[in-house]
């Protein structure tokens, strides 16, 4: 779409800034893939799935009676006949609440699939599916709760067939507003804690089998905090808040200008009054607002009459025809004067400003009444601000299919009736969606409100597709500081931190929304950039249960920095990486950063090849050939069995015994295809804040700072250190003596399988560095060539800083017949420490002379035990 020449100028709003309120934008964020809970469900367990005639339902009630589950299928009414073999099979005849109470069971249930995948739904029928998807919610909430509270996992999942990215990329054939199931499926987990809770995108396309499997990995995913997870063949990933704008779209898109003409629905009251108000003061445009009240002259009786006044003499009025005066009755008349009174004072302040403004009385869920009201005008208009909406506020247990109806079909339906109108006629450059945080975090009470503001979301995505050059924008407001926000609720906002959004810069806000510089954006936070429910209350989380989570080891065997960490030719997963599989682990189930590790042990590794030959089993450090056996240096110095294929890791976690409360125990044993397994690595991970922090170290900056610098390029080429382009980040050496190896380091971090191998303050590619420091002063000092084995302890303060230079120092040496013992200390150039590993030690092995080299780099890898 193109608009036509313009005089005017280029749009300026100005607008007052108000702490902690601002704009974010929705972004796609990779995720690694999902480690999964081992016997996260009950042995005894049943499924419940809601069929919409989706081509995913058939997979999926496969993938699960497979997986040893009990499935029960639900299929939707009009005429959607499941093919799908299940134990049980009933079909729903109407959409009511009370024929869905008869159907669903009473039973045991452990999990709910409602499927929201089918294609081509219109308005109506995708805001009667959404509303269903709640009454599904709501009857089958019991149920969960009971199978959580009897141990093991209840879950409540929606699937989507969207995009493979929750709808955010815009493409797909599924209809966009169906991905609104995700506002439900957010609060749920906000009112129901205890249910696992999530929606499942998967791209159109995607093969059954990798459907399946896919799926059965979400539902037993250890992280239980991500509402959105999307699949595409590419990978899995989520839904995040950004503060960059996507850079998706290069197309122009124009300005507002004073010929433009916008339907407003609900524009006259409120909020949007505000709103409009600041953008036709910037520029005039033409407004045709659209409203349910009729607006009409105050009776001669209520001149001058406000508040109680005017609500008595209503009263005194009603009495006098006889009839009893109620409080609701006199409302009803209050509501109708005032609401008219506020609608033309909102007309005469807009067209002050010298703006066209007219005000249609219709109600937008009205098809028809919507078609006759904007025929005149369709031919004029250019944009729709879709700022209607209703609330009902209440529990999902307590929900209604009326309040949940009224609510969606005033969001969902009212703008669809809207731009059905246009369609064909109306040349639509400007679409702006009033949505709220309610739908981007969820909200307690707002079940229904949050579904059809996701949905807005989605379609303003869609919208963008398909209309590169217009203006297409969903803007999820945070609660604004007037309104129907009470002295109140202002006390429990601040309480929890939450900003409300002043009305003059909220308005400003949505004014600036018509620059050039905004054109693009699509969906957006306008607000603070906080869940307006409370967060769980503050104490203590109580110590993990004893979990084994299983981890692939397919997702870094292809990865490059497995390639440049080769020995003898055969790529070795890094104990820095195995580390920070731990540390993940750790940090995904206790939702904490882990601060500190004792005892980490690298008791057999894992070695990756090309052809199933591993050579895990190297040389032992103990007093008999068991002990060696079981604490081999794990670098691929002896040999094992074979092993088929991709392996995996499998972690038991336990409460720390001994340790801090925060402490957790963690085993990892490597696991290969045939089952065969055998312990790898283990350690103590601390997941309580770190009391301060070590006192600075001047000295050592002191230290650099007197230095002659040294390339250290050599020590990569030389024997010293084995490691391949992405891991050669020893830059400089500064001080060489047996009690102080100062080096200067830089790397970029590469983020090996999107992170899996990551922690909060952990990053396997730059600690490396840190072990490849103890390397270089053995090579030095005692010319063998060496490998870690054991860190007694490693506490981390802050991130290494990812390709930016930062000193690393290896002190308090202790020689040994076989290696060292050492701490290593990274540091920024200021002094500061950053991460500290004591005891760390490296085991001398002549074996290793010769084979430090980097690996040839021939695609995936398979891992051996």
């Amino acid at each position: 779409m193109t608009s036509g020449p313009t005089t005017d100028a280029p749009l300026v709003v100005t607008y007052p800034a108000a702490d902690g309120v601002g704009r974010t934008f929705a972004a796609i964020r990779e995720l690694p893939v999902a480690s999964t809970v081992v016997g996260a469900y009950a042995d005894q367990r049943t499924a419940l799935v809601i069929d919409d005639g989706s081509t995913l339902t058939q997979p999926l009630v496969a993938a699960l009676h497979a997986d040893g589950w009990r499935v029960e299928v639900v299929a939707l009414p009009d005429g959607i006949a499941t093919s799908v073999e299940a134990d049980s099979v009933r079909s729903l005849r109407t959409w009511e609440a009370d024929e869905l109470a008869r159907v669903v069971t009473a039973g045991r249930l452990d999990l709910v699939v409602q499927m929201a995948a089918a294609a081509g739904q219109d308005w109506a029928d995708a805001a009667r599916r959404l509303a269903h998807t709640v009454l599904v919610a709501k009857q089958t909430q019991p149920a969960l709760k009971a199978a959580a509270a009897a141990g093991g996992r209840a879950a409540f999942v929606a699937v989507t067939q969207l995009d493979g990215a929750s709808g955010y990329r815009g493409g797909g054939t599924g209809s966009a507003l169906l991905g609104g199931v995700s506002g439900l499926v957010k609060t749920l987990a906000i009112e129901t804690p205890e249910v696992f809770a999530r929606t499942v995108d998967f791209a159109p396309g995607m093969d059954a089998p990798t459907v399946a499997a896919r799926f059965l990995g979400e539902i037993k995913d250890l992280a239980t905090g991500i509402a959105d997870v999307a699949h595409d063949a590419d990978g899995r990933r989520t839904v995040v808040p950004s503060a960059e704008a996507p850079a998706t779209h290069v197309t122009a898109v124009p300005e507002i200008s004073t010929r433009d003409l916008l339907v407003v629905t609900g524009g006259a009251r409120g909020i949007t009054a505000d709103c409009l108000q600041a953008l036709v003061t910037a520029r005039p445009a033409g407004l045709l607002l659209l409203g349910r009240s009729e607006v009409s002259a105050d009776p001669g009786w209520a001149l001058g009459l406000e508040g109680a006044a005017l609500k008595g003499t209503i009263a005194k009025r009603i009495a006098a025809t006889g009839e009893k005066p109620t409080p609701r009755g006199v409302e009803a008349v209050y509501r109708e004067i005032t609401g008219s009174r506020e609608i033309q004072a909102n007309l005469t302040r807009l067209r002050a400003t010298g703006a066209t403004v007219e005000y249609v009385a219709v109600d937008i869920t009205d098809a028809e009444a919507v078609n006759r009201s904007l025929a005149p005008y369709a031919a004029r208009v250019t944009g729709v601000v879709h700022g209607a909406g209703v609330l009902a506020d209440r529990l999902i247990a307590d929900k209604t299919q009326e309040e949940i109806a009224k609510v969606l079909g005033t969001k969902i339906v009212g703008l669809g009736n809207v731009l059905d109108a246009l369609r064909g006629t109306a040349a639509l450059r400007h679409l702006i969606f009033f949505s709220s945080v309610a739908g981007f975090f969820g909200n307690r009470g707002q079940s229904d409100y949050a579904v059809a503001n996701e949905a807005l979301n989605r379609l303003a995505v869609r919208l963008k597709h398909e209309l590169p050059s217009a203006r297409v924008t969903s803007v999820n407001w945070g609660a604004w500081d007037g309104g129907m926000v009470t002295d109140d609720l202002r006390r429990m906002f601040a309480s929890r931190g939450v900003e409300l959004v002043p009305v003059d810069t909220g308005a400003g806000i949505f004014a600036e929304q018509f620059t050039a510089a905004r054109g693009h954006d699509t969906v957006i936070v306008a607000g603070p950039l906080k869940p307006l429910s409370a967060p769980p209350a503050d104490g203590t989380a109580p110590r993990p249960a004893s979990l084994l989570v299983d981890r692939t080891l397919a997702d870094i065997a292809a990865e490059t920095v497995l390639a440049d960490h080769a020995i003898d030719g055969k790529p070795v997963l890094p104990a820095t990486a195995a580390l920070g599989a731990l540390i993940n682990t750790a940090e995904t189930a206790t939702g904490k950063p882990v601060t500190e590790v004792s005892r980490f042990k690298v008791f057999k590794g894992v070695v990756l090849d090309g052809d199933g030959n591993g050579n895990g089993n190297g040389n032992g450090s103990g007093s008999s050939n068991a002990d060696a056996n079981a604490k081999g240096n794990g670098h691929g110095t002896g040999t094992s069995g074979r092993a088929q294929g991709a392996g995996r890791l499998r972690l038991f976690m336990e409460p720390g015994q001994g340790a801090g409360p925060g402490s957790v125990d963690v085993l990892a044993s490597a696991v290969d295809d045939a089952g065969r397994s055998r312990p790898a690595y283990g350690g103590v991970l601390g997941t309580d804040p770190a009391d301060g922090g070590p006192a600075d170290r001047p000295d050592l900056v002191r230290a650099a700072g007197a230095a002659d610098r040294t390339d250290a390029a050599h020590l990569y080429r030389d024997g010293t250190l084995f490691h391949g382009p992405t891991l050669r980040g020893i830059r400089g050496v500064l001080a060489a003596d047996e009690r102080l190896l100062l080096l200067v380091a830089r790397l970029g971090d590469t983020r090996p399988a999107r992170g899996a191998y990551h922690g909060r303050f952990h990053s396997p590619v730059l600690a490396d560095l840190m072990l490849q420091s103890a390397l270089v002063w053995v090579r030095r000092f005692r010319n063998r060539a060496c490998l870690p084995m054991e860190i007694a302890r490693a506490r981390y303060f802050a991130p290494l800083p990812a390709d930016q230079e930062f000193l690393i120092a290896v002190e308090n040496v202790v020689a040994g017949p076989a290696g060292i013992t050492c701490s290593v200390t990274a540091l920024d150039r200021e002094g500061r420490v950053l991460q500290v590993m004591e005891g760390v030690s490296v085991v001398e092995d002549p074996q290793l002379e010769g084979k430090f080299g980097p690996a040839a780099r021939t695609g995936a890898a398979t891992v051996t035990v």
